[in-house]
Parts: C-alpha cells; sequence; structure tokens
C-alpha cells in the first residue's frame, strides 16, 4: 500500500509541472511554485536560482556551488565550466585499481569518485546525458570483462562533450566498444561464397537513436507529414544497406591483419581494406557514396551525410533538454536550441558549447515559474544529489555505491539495451498520456523499483555503509552531520536549509509541518544523529525530491 501511494503521487506531483492535470484523482496539496526572492545587491542570483540551475547541470548543488553561482550568475559559471579541463576517469581507475584482476563495479566506484568531487560538473552532467543517448552497455559481456573500455567510452563523451557533435559522432562510431556493442567491429565486405552479408545493426542505431531519428522533424522537433498526413520516415531498408556497406573493414588498431589476435578496447578502430566495400552507396536523400573510395573516405562521406541532416539539431536538442531540464519543452524551447545546433552565431554547425548553453540559459530554464519544466529524475541522479550536497564518502576513501544496480536497478552504462533503461518518448499510462505529454524516467517506476529505491536510501541515510561497517553514533550514513549541526536545535532553520539545497524551495506547508513534527518527537532524547537521518531520508524519499521542477 505503501509503494502504491508513493508511485500515484509521483504521477500526480509531475502533472503540475508539465501542465498536465487528473481529474479523477484526488491530488495531495499543490507545491506551490517558488516565489521569485529579491536578487540581493551584491549578487548575480538568489541561492535558490543557484541551486536551480546547479540541479540541471551538475550532479547536484554543494554550498560552495551555491555561494559561486549566486554571486558570478549563471553565464559567468558557464563560462567558467567550458574552461575547466577534462577530468577524465580512466586514469583514476588505473592509479586505484592496477592490477589485472578488475571489474565492471571498479568503473563505477569510479564513475561515482568523479560525478560528485570532479571540479567540471557540467562536462561531468552532460556526458552522463550523452551516456544515455549513445547507448552502449555491459550487460553485453564482452564489455563487462574490459572495465578500462568502458571507461576509456566514457572518456570519449567527457572529451567531446564542450566540442563539435561531428567529431563526437565520429569518436563514438569508432570506439571499440561501440563497435563491439553494435557490431561494427569485425564487419566484412559481401561475400556470397562464404555467406557472408554487412551487418546492419550500427547503420540502423546510428540513424535512429544517435543522429536523425524514424521521422523528419522540423526545427521545432514536431513531425513532417505528407499529404494524407502521415509522417514521412527519415530512411528506408535501401538507406540501412548503404550505410551498413560503409561501415565495412574495421577492427581492433594494431593488428598485424584482419585475423590477427591483437585486442585494444581504447584505440579507435583502424580500416583493413582488404574487408572494406569499395562498392557504391547510396545513403540520406539520396547521396551516393561513389564506387572504389578507401573506408577512411566512405566513413567521412557518411558521417558528413548524417551530422548535416537537419534532423539533428532537434532530435539531439531536444534529449539533451530532456535530460537536463525538463521532459516535455516547448516547441519554442527546442526550436531554439536547434538553431543553436545549426549556427553557433558565426556560422558553426554543430557547436555542442553553443546547444548547451542554448539549453541552460533559455527562459524556460532559468524562469523558477516556467509552466513548460518538470521532469522525474533519473534514481542515479537522485543519489548523487544528496552525495553532493553533503559531501559524504566511505571510510576508506571509496563511494560505497559499487553494487548500485544491484540495488536500486540502474547503474551508469549498464541499460538493457542500446534503447537506454527509458525512451525519451516514452508516456505514463493514465494521466499523463491522457495529458499528452511524456514521461521518460516513468519507464523505470514502478512499486518494484519504488521499493528498492526507499530502501537504499533507508540504507545510506542509516546503516553507516559509506562510512565503513560499523554504525557510529555520531558520524551515521551519508550525511555529514559537522555541517548540519549548528542547526540541529534550529529546526526552522534546518527545515530552510535542506529546502533549499535538496528540494530547491518545493517544499509545501503540509510537508514541512509533517517534518517539524517529526523533528519534535525525534528530539525527545534522541541524539542528534537519529533525528537528522530520519529528516534526510524521509525528504529523499518524498515526490518533492523526485521531481525537479
Amino acid at each position: 500500500m505503501f509503494t502504491r501511494f508513493i508511485f500515484c503521487f509521483f504521477l500526480v506531483a509531475l502533472l503540475p509541472a508539465c501542465g498536465g492535470e487528473d481529474a479523477a484523482t484526488p491530488a495531495p496539496e499543490p507545491t506551490p511554485s517558488p516565489q521569485p526572492q529579491p536578487t540581493p545587491p551584491d549578487r548575480a542570483m538568489t541561492d535558490q536560482e543557484a541551486v536551480r540551475l546547479l540541479l540541471q547541470a551538475s550532479f547536484g548543488p554543494t554550498d560552495g556551488s551555491v555561494e559561486n553561482v549566486a554571486e558570478i550568475g549563471a553565464e559567468a559559471w558557464l563560462e567558467a565550466q567550458f574552461a575547466s579541463p577534462v577530468t577524465e576517469h580512466l586514469p583514476l581507475l588505473n592509479s586505484t585499481f592496477p592490477g589485472d584482476e578488475i571489474y565492471s563495479h571498479h568503473w563505477v566506484e569510479i564513475w561515482w569518485q568523479r560525478s560528485i568531487y570532479a571540479d567540471d560538473q557540467l562536462r561531468q552532467r552532460v556526458a552522463f546525458s550523452l551516456s544515455q543517448i549513445f547507448v552502449v552497455s555491459t550487460k553485453d559481456a564482452r564489455l563487462l570483462v574490459d572495465p578500462r573500455g568502458v571507461t576509456s567510452y566514457y572518456d570519449t563523451l567527457l572529451t567531446h562533450s564542450f566540442g563539435n557533435f561531428r567529431d563526437l559522432l565520429e569518436a563514438v562510431t569508432l570506439h571499440p566498444m561501440m563497435g563491439m556493442y553494435l557490431s561494427m567491429l569485425g564487419n566484412e565486405k559481401p561475400d556470397a561464397e562464404r555467406n557472408i552479408r554487412p551487418d546492419e545493426n550500427f547503420a540502423r542505431e546510428v540513424m535512429q537513436l544517435f543522429t536523425i531519428g524514424l521521422v523528419e522533424l522540423n526545427q521545432d522537433g514536431s513531425v513532417v507529414t505528407d499529404s494524407q498526413g502521415n509522417p514521412v520516415a527519415t530512411y528506408d531498408q535501401e538507406t540501412i544497406k548503404g550505410f551498413a556497406h560503409v561501415f565495412t573493414g574495421w577492427h581492433y588498431a594494431g593488428r598485424a591483419s584482419w585475423w590477427d589476435d591483437n585486442y585494444d578496447g581504447q584505440s579507435p578502430m583502424e580500416p583493413y581494406e582488404a574487408f572494406h566495400d569499395r562498392g557504391e552507396k547510396i545513403l540520406l536523400n539520396g547521396t551516393v557514396v561513389p564506387a572504389g573510395q578507401n573506408a577512411r573516405a566512405d566513413l567521412a562521406m557518411a558521417l558528413d551525410n548524417l551530422f548535416n541532416h537537419p534532423n539533428v539539431g532537434p532530435f539531439i536538442g531536444k534529449q539533451l533538454i530532456q535530460r537536463l531540464v525538463t521532459s516535455n519543452p516547448s516547441a519554442g524551447y527546442v526550436s531554439r536550441v536547434a538553431a543553436a545546433f545549426n549556427d553557433n552565431g558565426e556560422g558553426v554547425r554543430g557547436d555542442m558549447r553553443a546547444v548547451i548553453e542554448a539549453i541552460l540559459l533559455d527562459d524556460e530554464a532559468r524562469d523558477i515559474n516556467s509552466t513548460s519544466t518538470g521532469k522525474l529524475r533519473n534514481p542515479l541522479l537522485r543519489i548523487a544529489h544528496v552525495m553532493r550536497v553533503f559531501q559524504s564518502r566511505a571510510r576508506d576513501g571509496g563511494m560505497g555505491h559499487e553494487f548500485v544496480g544491484l540495488n536500486i536497478g540502474v547503474a551508469p552504462l549498464d541499460s538493457p539495451s542500446v534503447f537506454n533503461f527509458y525512451r525519451p518518448d516514452y508516456s505514463a499510462p493514465g494521466a499523463i498520456r491522457e495529458a499528452g505529454l511524456v514521461s521518460p524516467e516513468f519507464q523505470i517506476t514502478n512499486e518494484i523499483s519504488i521499493t528498492r529505491y526507499v530502501n537504499y536510501m533507508f540504507y545510506m541515510a542509516w546503516f553507516n555503509n559509506l562510512r565503513g561497517d560499523d554504525i557510529v553514533e555520531d558520524d551515521a550514513g551519508i550525511v555529514n552531520f559537522d555541517q548540519l549541526a549548528a542547526l540541529s536545535d534550529d529546526h526552522d532553520a534546518l527545515l530552510d536549509y535542506l529546502n533549499l539545497m535538496l528540494l530547491d524551495g518545493q517544499m509545501n506547508d503540509t510537508m514541512r509541518t509533517v517534518l517539524m513534527d517529526a523533528l519534535d518527537y525525534w528530539s525527545q532524547g534522541e541524539a542528534d544523529w537519529v533525528k537528522l537521518a530520519n529528516v534526510v531520508y524521509l525528504i529523499t524519499i518524498s515526490p518533492q525530491f523526485a521531481v525537479q521542477q
């Protein structure tokens, strides 16, 4: 019953943020829209506005980052983040786990370290978003046993997060982890005698998922239709065949020959011309790849063909908006972001920095009263948010979340398929779908996943696993009690702080009253850490915490 209530509460909580309503379901007291606070004269933003930006553009706020953003403003903070050097994962993985005995959970441990503590928070958050578009997964046994290769792939996303989309597309295409996952690695030209036909896996997914999607789009993301009102397809089977033949002749780097046994899971794949199809190929919009070209020339033409398709701006731009800001951006919002992709203002197409700026500086992202914003948050983002606020780690220096996938069913680069854990067009049945809205993260939200998350947050808050095996009453769980100790006796100030840092001002009067009563109760003879652990636990399993407004 409890989990069913929470699940329904999630559904209702998301609707006001997306402009929908459910007349058949009695709603709990709505969370009032955050009221604009006057900007202090010596600051560019209020603390609440700063937290809003950090929830969209980082893995969560800290006291220091809120102070910094409020002081210098969104544009200056973004400039500083764009200038920050890349904090890669692989060097830390190699130094932390230098031996041969290394497993997938070691990569996950490093992901947490970098996601929580890296200075280039915007880059880390954008790379995480890209990892849900350019999907590879350790559910594939070949990737599971190569954590260094998987980490290298993630670093590729980091490296190109602020660069040009065309470079990102090529780097992803040639990475051996993608080559293994979607069968481009070892893809051979046709050979009738051996019954060999080029594999079409990567050819399909690079179009459907990584660049243009299944149907033609207008710049605002709306679907182009024909005279009968039917969506216009972006490609057909002949187009898939053309790309599949382009993507032949690539294998691990450094091989003396195609059949050599050299394995390199990190270096870009290299062409082996004897296995590349040099015939003519037909690509998107009738573009012809002439016969006789080598593998690199064919690849360049194919990726240019994809990159220059008008769908890329709205298709990729909308998904990044969904990952960072809102599940249901307005048509105007998508159009403005797509325009930035098409031209960064200096005639350059595909400038990722321009796209990110357009997403995060748009009025719909920055206005705390915007009616188009709202999204259910990935559970990993919720956990990371708490870790960031309390700057916590395990007693041994680790993060304590190496096996998070086993506990909550979600882990970085571990989705069940190339379609990620949830699709960008998924709509939860009921009120959200009836309102014509989408809710991607609801695809993994059910009574089981909610129960697992609630239990996980309880273990984080109470069982002290992040700080060692033994519960230490003055230093338990995820909460840095030194940080909250000064507020422990002032319950109003404590809730004000937690409302800002964990809820970005979403705490309504009913929630505050319940929490205040609970704090008063736990103050009767309980240790401070019990009171603080309980209030943090209750907040972090609430719908207000799950939903980003």
